[in-house]
């Protein structure tokens, strides 16, 4: 019996030391190496996705719309991709190497309109501009804007600013949309201005 007893617990011990030495060798097994590679490939995909910026281009091109661009894109490629410049567009007045932000919007002007305001402001200043004549608030300059009572040199530049970025204005009214021009400026220019 007593033999039985040295035997069973030479077994128990046994198996005990056995657990401890799996258990050790496993616990002291060097650990896989992370693949570096592996980590920054995946970081840089999540980088380029979030590289990407949205912009938007209107007028004299060919396919006017939204694009995605990589980041640092500048004004020529979106030109590209938006099929390239109408035989219409005015590329003297977009400056193409200027850099992309998100949301960023570009529209390319018209070289008839530019021509018409020429022609406009030439015809107004061969009439000359006495106090009977009215200024024609699409095509006119600066200057001639700054004749009409009311508009200084400020809100002559917004009107020039919203023309360029809104197009021609199909009504007086319209004028209510620039800061600094309310309902009763319009009222008092109402008779020195012109929309055609």
């Amino acid at each position: 019996m007593r033999d039985k007893k040295k035997v069973i617990g030479s077994i128990v011990i046994f198996t005990i030391f056995s657990l401890f030495l799996v258990l050790g060798y496993f616990l002291s097994r060097p650990y896989k190496e992370v693949d570096t590679k592996e980590v920054f490939n995946e970081t840089t995909v999540v980088e380029s996705k979030a590289s990407n910026i949205t912009v938007y281009i209107n007028g004299e091109v060919k396919n006017p719309g939204v694009y995605k661009l990589k980041n640092d894109s500048r004004v020529e490629d979106l030109v590209k991709i938006a099929g390239g410049f109408n035989s219409e567009s005015d590329k003297d007045k977009l400056n193409l190497a200027k850099k992309l932000k998100d949301e960023d919007y570009v529209y390319v002007d018209r070289k008839n309109q530019i021509k018409d305001s020429q022609t406009a402001s030439q015809s107004t200043i061969n009439k000359g501009t006495g106090q009977n004549s009215k200024v024609d608030i699409n095509t006119a300059t600066k200057e001639e804007l700054k004749t009409i009572p009311g508009i200084g040199d400020v809100t002559a530049q917004k009107i020039l600013d919203y023309r360029e970025k809104n197009g021609r204005f199909s009504s007086i009214e319209d004028l209510k949309n620039i800061d600094r021009i309310g309902d009763k400026t319009v009222e008092n220019m109402k008779d020195k201005i012109d929309v055609r």
